[in-house]
Order: structure tokens, then C-alpha cells, then sequence
């Protein structure tokens, strides 16, 4: 395992946990949303996604590029609803930055949440302020926070090992399902995680069921509200994959504490590949089986558009809702 994630799945606590999230009002909510980030990058190249050619500015602020890279994606297409797997429980934590301590490639990640009931004629459709983006991905060994026992080995000796959904050290045999899927007679829910049988009831969701989490950690899962734009925005790390999984970042759309969109969102294969065998510490987690064309959840909807910059990645994805 690489020593980076070793050690920061070890400061995994609940006091931590309590200091980084936290509950706060809906007005508190409100008030919280979407801090700027002024940064600005000298990077000279940009990657396609599978869906588009990003041709986004190098200059200007993090959110002017993440800004340019929304014009570009598709606008005004309905977002198809997807599973939520069964990795999710209602953090409550509104913030811009889910990282904590995971290593990995920086991922600026931009949201726009559009209203398709209002698109225009020039393919624009209306934005959705005030609206509650939350997001949780897998760190770069395969692994959801408040799921580490149910997915250990994930990265298990620096090689293949088992993903959460993966086959159990020991070489047992015995597989579990992808996401979303009814595991067949004789296999088992990932990991051991099941559904709590509680429902969420924070600031920000109300009524979506959680699974029962086996430690404290909160890693790379948080929330934003959107803006005048309807963009929220996010600093994380690229997400690593699992076994029967493409790579991908789970979504929830929230308004007036309503799940009104549950989703996830994919990359480029190529770019994937690029990072997992260049990065650290991604080429320590070896033996992806599954891309997108392989994937059973998979859907083009979700596709980013991305600029592959020296030092992080940029990626914009539109979010159509009927709201």
C-alpha cells in the first residue's frame, strides 16, 4: 500500500471527522455556498473527454477555466438518474475542498445544475441557484471513507487486491456484484455493507436511505450550493477504480432538501489510463478490469469535459434536471 494512504487511513477519527463536517442549518447552508478559488494556472496543453474537445483558456482564475470548460460541455440534455451503490450515508458537510489528507492528482471539479423545462434557442437552459450539489468518490487505492473494513485490500501489497464489490484476499473466489446490481445465490453485498434501514435527515437531504458505515472517515465527500449560475465547485483528487467498476464520482442533486437527481459521472478511458500509470500513487493499485464500454452503469450522459493540465485536472459536467 502505498505510505501516503497508509498513513492518512490511520488519522481516520471521529473528531476529526466532526471538525472537518458538521451540521449546519439550511440557512447556514445558503450562506456557505460556493467560496472562489483565485488561483490561476500557466498550464499550455488541454485533453479531450470522449464527449468533446476541451479547448479551454490556460489563464485566468481556476473557476474562469472551470467556467469555460461548462460552455463547452453539452447544455440542455436531461442527466440520466443512476444508482447511489451502496457506499452512500448523508455526511452533512458543506464544503469546497473533500480532500482531507488523500493523495492523488488534484481535480477541479465544476457542476452546473440546469433547468431543462426553460432551454432556449442557442442550446442554453436556465440555471438552478440555491440548489445543494453533493459528491463522493473512492480514494486512488479503490476505497469509499466509513467503508474501510469493507473493502480492505483494496491496494492490498501494492497490487491488484480487492475493490469494494471485488473478490476477498484469501482467494476464496467469491465475487460481489457491481453497484446497482442484485447480487445472484451465493454472493454477498460488498464488503459485508448493507443498508441501514435509516434514512437521511440533515440540512441539506431528507428521506434517502444510507448504508451503515463501518469506521468515521469522511474523505472525499462534501457538499456545495450552487450559485447565481447554478455552478458549484469542487477541489478533490482524481478518483481511482475498483474491481467491476469504470472510473466514476457519485452525484446527488438536493432542493429543499428533496433528492431531485442521483447520478454519477465518468472520464475519458485514455485519460484514465495516463494517470493511473504515471501518477502516484495510482500505479500502486494495478489490475483495472473494467472501462467505460464495459461498464453496466455506465451512461454518456455523465461524461466530463476535461483540460489535462502539469499539475491537476480540470473537468466541467452540465446537470439537466426537470425541476
Amino acid at each position: 500500500m502505498n505510505k501516503d494512504v497508509e498513513l492518512s487511513r490511520k488519522r481516520v477519527s471521529r473528531r476529526r471527522a466532526l471538525a472537518l463536517g458538521g451540521t449546519v442549518s439550511l440557512g447556514g447552508l445558503l450562506a456557505a455556498a460556493c467560496g472562489t478559488d483565485s488561483g490561476s494556472s500557466t498550464a499550455t496543453s488541454a485533453a479531450g473527454s470522449a464527449t468533446t474537445d476541451a479547448t479551454a483558456t490556460t489563464s485566468g482564475s481556476i473557476e474562469d477555466q472551470l467556467r469555460a470548460l461548462l460552455d463547452q460541455a453539452p447544455n440542455c440534455v436531461m442527466t440520466s438518474e443512476e444508482t447511489q451503490g451502496p457506499y452512500w450515508f448523508d455526511v452533512d458537510s458543506i464544503r469546497r475542498d473533500i480532500r482531507e489528507d488523500r493523495p492523488g492528482l488534484e481535480l477541479q471539479l465544476a457542476l452546473r445544475v440546469q433547468d431543462l423545462r426553460n432551454c432556449s434557442t442557442d442550446g442554453s437552459a436556465s440555471a438552478v441557484a440555491n440548489a445543494v450539489v453533493e459528491i463522493w468518490h473512492c480514494d486512488a487505492g479503490g476505497v469509499y471513507s466509513g467503508f474501510e473494513s469493507g473493502s480492505i485490500a483494496a491496494d492490498q501489497g501494492g497490487g491488484g487486491g480487492r475493490g469494494p464489490g471485488g473478490p476477498p484476499p484469501g482467494g476464496s473466489g467469491a465475487m460481489t456484484p457491481p453497484e446497482g446490481m442484485q447480487p445472484p445465490d451465493g454472493m454477498s453485498p460488498p464488503g459485508g455493507v448493507t443498508g441501514s434501514g435509516e434514512t437521511s435527515d440533515g440540512s441539506y437531504s431528507v428521506g434517502d436511505r444510507e448504508a451503515t458505515t463501518t469506521d468515521d472517515g469522511t474523505y472525499l465527500r462534501g457538499a456545495q450550493v450552487t450559485d447565481a449560475s447554478g455552478i458549484a465547485y469542487f477541489t478533490t483528487i482524481f478518483p481511482g477504480w475498483y474491481v467491476g467498476r469504470t472510473v466514476h464520482i457519485h452525484v446527488k442533486v438536493h432542493i429543499d432538501r428533496s433528492t431531485v437527481l442521483t447520478t454519477q459521472l465518468y472520464f475519458d478511458d485514455a485519460l484514465g489510463d495516463e494517470i493511473f500509470s504515471t501518477v502516484d500513487p495510482y500505479p500502486e493499485h494495478t489490475g483495472r478490469d473494467t472501462r467505460n464500454d464495459t461498464d453496466g452503469i455506465f451512461d454518456e450522459s455523465g461524461m466530463a469535459t476535461v483540460s489535462r493540465q502539469p499539475d491537476r485536472i480540470l473537468a466541467a459536467v452540465n446537470l439537466g434536471i426537470d425541476s
